[in-house]
């Protein structure tokens, strides 16, 4: 199971089960992804124009995404206002609101930037 705040590609979660052992196919990888996000198990996002990631719903506690634009870092973020224009919208629009997506993209500005050195991608 990935930690509750990780996202991975179809690559990344190939290579971590051959690394474990496990002799599978990449074909075998995506089809059972599309069955675990069509059963609620799992989360697909797809970011700007990179590959789809997936993140484990088993805890799932909807939140946003801030995504640096130099080191790729994913972060998790919740704000109370955005539920709050959520309902002024669907007061505004008469329509019940049945879900959203929001993702900001960003500048590091972090000085030294551990994630800039890693070898993190998506």
């Amino acid at each position: 199971m990935l930690p509750e705040d990780e996202h991975i590609d179809v690559e990344g979660l190939f290579l971590k089960m051959r690394n474990k052992g496990y002799t599978i196919s990449r074909a075998t990888i995506y089809n059972t992804l599309d069955l675990l996000v069509e059963s609620g198990l799992a989360v697909k996002h797809q970011f700007k124009d990179k590959v789809a990631l997936y993140e484990q719903a088993l805890t799932y506690k909807h939140h946003d995404h801030h995504v640096c634009n130099q080191c790729q870092k994913i972060r998790e973020f919740s704000d109370p206002k955005i539920n709050e224009i959520k309902e002024s919208i669907s007061k505004d629009f008469r329509s019940k609101i049945t879900s959203h997506s929001l993702v900001l993209y960003g500048d590091c500005l972090i000085e030294n930037c551990e994630n800039l050195t890693s070898s993190q991608s998506f």
